[in-house]
């Protein structure tokens, strides 16, 4: 019965070791990417994070005049992710364009990961190497109201909910799951082997 026993215990631990340790040295490796952003006559740059992907080390930065400055965003998960840059400023400046989409795609490749980014120009396919916004007038109410569906939902996307959780849930169920299969089998192999010790008996 002892013997039984602490082979039982023994293989839970091995099951649970099993399943923390791919997690935490997969959680150790990151990899980071970084946006340039240029506003002319300087200005606030902020970004917008899409539900569930990694924040940047900075929502806004500030950027002076004929400078170019770089969102850094750490990246530890392979996925794809979504970043809006706009730009702000004190006196209510009007920018074009209006906004910029950032994808991230992070992969893993050859036990390593990479990432890649690619810009592109507010409801464009054009693909700058940085982020460049220049002043401009702000539209009329009146252009604005005879706006046309198609533009009004191609429009600059709404601010989502910064969670900063940039986990995969789908992984860790299955973590769950596969640990609590384990479990299962352990306990009928005890079970089994202990009725067969005592039919012996």
């Amino acid at each position: 019965m002892k013997k039984t026993a602490l082979s039982f215990l023994t293989g839970i631990i091995l099951l649970v070791t099993l399943c923390l340790f791919p997690l935490s040295a997969y959680a150790a490796e990151t990899v980071s990417v970084s946006i340039p952003v240029e506003i002319e006559g300087g200005g606030t740059a902020i970004v917008i994070t899409e539900v569930n992907c990694p924040l940047p080390e900075q929502t806004s930065l500030e950027v002076k005049d004929g400078a170019t400055e770089n969102i850094n965003i750490v990246l530890s998960v392979p996925g794809d992710y979504t970043y809006t840059i706009k730009a702000d400023s004190q006196d209510e400046s009007y920018y074009t364009p209006e906004y910029y989409t950032a994808r991230v795609a992070v992969r893993t490749i050859n036990g390593e990961l990479t990432a890649s980014v690619v810009l592109t120009k507010a409801d464009s396919d054009y693909k700058p190497d940085a982020c460049v916004f220049t002043p401009s007038e702000k539209p009329s109410e009146k252009a604005t109201e005879t706006t046309s569906p198609t533009q009004s939902a191609n429009s600059a996307p709404v601010s989502r909910p910064q969670t900063g959780d940039d986990s995969m849930l789908d992984v860790y169920l299955l973590i769950c799951i596969a640990a609590s299969g384990g479990l299962f089998l352990l306990a009928v192999v005890y079970l089994v082997s202990t009725n067969r010790m005592l039919d012996r008996k």
